[in-house]
C-alpha cells in the first residue's frame, strides 16, 4: 500500500519575526515539493507562539500558488471558532486556487486561552462541531443548501465559487478513545491521528479497531497521522539535534491545553488535564522517543518504527520537521535526511530494499 509523506506546520514563531517564520515555511515547503513530499498540512491556531497561522486558508492559498503537485492539508481548522458558512467558502476558494488539490481537515479546539480571545465557549463544542460539520459539506456538495439547526440557520443558500472536487476529503481529528467511537458512529470516511494524548502504540490499536469496525460497515477509511521527528546518524544525535527546540515547543503547548497549572479543564476535556499532570515536572525528550510521541532515530530505526503505523491501515503522513525554535538550515537538512533514506521504502513498498 505504501504511505503518501507529507510535511506539517504550526510554524512556531518565538522570537516575533513572523515575515522570517512565513518566509521559511514557504521556502521549505517549495524544497519539499523538489524532494518528493506529497503534501503539507497546516495548522490552525490563535494568540501565543506556539502557533503562527490564525487562518490556514490563507497560508494554503498561498501555498497554492508556489507549488504543483502537493495536496494541501488542513490539519486542523478550528470549526467552533468561526462561521461554518465562512469557512466552506474559504476552502472553497482554496480548491479552486489549488486546481483541486486540498485535502480539508478538522476539529473542536481545545486552547481555552483561543477560545476565550475569540468570545467562544468551551461549551457543547462536539454538537457544535458536527452541526458545522453538515453545513460545510452540505454547501460543498449541493448546488443550493438549506440548513436548520440548533446553532445555525439559512435557507438556499449557493456557494461562490463551488470546489474544483466532487467531494473535498473530510479528515476529522481523532486523538481520544471518544474521538475514535465518533468515528465509528458517523460513519467517517477519512479521520487523522496523533500521538498527543496517548503513546504511539495505543495510538495504533485504537485506530487498528476503528479502521476494522469501519470496514464492519462497507467503510475503507482514509488515515493520516502527523508525527513529530527527527532523523540522523543515530538516535542519540537525532535528539541532541532537536532537544532544547523540544523542550520549547512542549513548554509553550503544556501552558495552553485544558487543566494547565491545575486549572478546571470544561468537560469533554478532562483527558487533556490527565496529560497536563503527567507532564508535570522536567521533560524527558528521550522517554517521549521511546514511547513513539516523537520519533527520533537514525533512518532504519525510522522505517523499524513507521512499518507498524503502515500495517494499521494508515495511508498518508505529516512530518513534522520544523518544531519549537529549530534553526532553519536544520529543518532542511532533517527533510532531505527523511526523503533520501527513508521515504523510498515507503514510496515503492514491492521494490523495498533496506535503507
Amino acid at each position: 500500500m505504501g504511505i503518501k509523506m507529507g510535511l506539517f506546520y504550526v510554524n512556531e514563531c518565538h522570537d516575533g519575526n513572523y515575515e522570517r517564520a512565513y518566509g521559511e515555511m514557504l521556502e521549505q515547503i517549495q524544497y519539499g515539493e523538489e524532494l518528493g513530499f506529497e503534501s503539507v498540512w497546516l495548522a490552525e491556531h490563535h494568540f501565543s507562539a506556539y502557533g503562527s497561522m490564525p487562518s490556514p486558508q490563507v497560508a494554503a492559498a498561498a501555498i497554492s500558488q508556489i507549488t504543483e503537485k502537493m495536496d494541501i492539508g488542513i490539519g486542523i481548522s478550528i470549526l467552533n471558532f468561526d462561521n461554518p458558512v465562512r469557512i466552506a467558502e474559504d476552502y472553497a476558494m482554496v480548491d479552486v486556487l489549488s486546481k483541486g488539490r486540498l485535502k480539508f481537515g478538522a476539529g473542536r479546539g481545545y486552547q481555552p486561552m483561543e477560545a476565550k480571545g475569540l468570545g467562544i465557549s468551551l461549551e457543547k463544542t462536539r454538537e457544535r462541531y458536527w452541526e458545522y460539520v453538515d453545513i460545510i459539506q452540505g454547501l460543498w456538495n449541493n448546488y443550493t443548501f438549506s440548513y436548520n439547526g440548533e446553532f445555525y440557520s439559512f435557507e438556499n443558500l449557493m456557494l461562490t465559487p463551488k470546489p474544483v472536487q466532487k467531494r473535498i476529503p473530510f479528515y476529522h481529528a481523532c486523538i481520544s478513545p471518544e474521538s475514535f467511537d465518533l468515528m465509528v458512529e458517523k460513519n467517517a470516511q477519512e479521520f487523522m491521528v496523533t500521538p498527543t494524548l496517548m503513546v504511539l502504540d495505543d495510538v495504533l490499536e485504537y485506530t487498528r479497531r476503528t479502521r476494522d469496525r469501519l470496514l464492519a460497515k462497507g467503510i475503507d477509511p482514509k488515515i493520516h497521522m502527523n508525527l513529530q521527528m527527527n532523523i540522523a546518524d543515530d538516535t542519540a544525535q537525532a535528539i541532541k539535534n532537536v532537544e532544547q527546540s523540544m523542550i520549547t515547543y512542549f513548554d509553550k503547548v503544556l501552558e495552553l491545553i485544558p487543566g494547565a497549572k491545575g486549572t478546571q479543564a470544561p468537560a469533554t476535556y478532562e483527558r487533556f488535564a490527565e496529560v497536563a499532570k503527567e507532564f508535570d515536572g522536567p521533560l524527558n525528550i528521550g522517554a517521549l522517543n521511546t514511547g513513539g510521541v516523537v520519533i527520533l532515530d537514525s533512518p532504519q530505526g525510522a522505517v523499524n518504527r513507521l512499518e507498524p503505523v503502515e500495517d494499521a491501515g494508515i495511508d498518508s503522513m505529516s512530518c513534522w520537521f520544523r518544531m519549537g525554535d529549530l534553526e532553519h538550515r536544520q529543518v532542511m537538512k532533517a527533510m532531505k535526511r527523511f526523503a533520501d533514506e527513508v521515504m523510498p521504502y515507503f514510496k515503492s513498498p514491492a521494490r523495498r530494499v533496506n535503507v
